[in-house]
């Protein structure tokens, strides 16, 4: 199965507008529906406020770049680490962006959040919007790397 239901294309950055104006990068809707198999009795919600995260003295330490920040996916669990799913294509390999999001990631775990890099070297059938078993295999190498174990059925 292969996804884009977009109503906007950017193609320079491989982007989408969704039915609610988020923009949507290539493999996000891929993973989005492996997510839901593999965490079915939890809350997924794609771009969430990096903002939103931050608990005690972050909230006050929030820059105004990260105001406007989202994160491509959120995993809301009970009892458990909330987990951030980062759908990171090949503009995440710049020196500044790359920066950017290792600053992101430390300020996650910090505000205890499980964080999970999706990257687009690792992970080609989930950049081709591609839902096949390949593209799960990868999501759960990805999940395998950041020490997430979804859970049993």
């Amino acid at each position: 199965m292969e996804f884009h239901n977009s109503t906007v294309i950017n193609v320079r950055w491989n982007l989408y507008k969704d039915k609610f104006g988020n923009f949507i990068g290539h493999g996000e809707d891929v993973c989005i529906s492996i997510l839901r198999e593999l965490f079915p009795e939890d809350l997924i919600v794609p771009q969430f406020k990096f903002s939103k995260l931050m608990k005690g003295e972050f909230v006050l330490s929030v820059t105004e770049r990260q105001t406007k920040e989202t994160l491509d996916i959120v995993i809301f669990r009970e009892r458990k680490k909330t987990i951030v799913v980062r759908v990171q294509d090949a503009h995440h390999s710049g020196s500044l962006t790359s920066e950017r999001d290792r600053v992101q990631k430390k300020t996650l775990e910090w505000n205890e959040c499980d964080v999970v890099d999706v990257q687009h070297y690792n992970c080609p059938n989930i950049f081709k919007d591609k839902l096949n078993a390949e593209a799960r295999r990868e999501l759960l190498e990805a999940l395998k790397d950041s020490d997430v174990v979804p859970p049993q059925p």
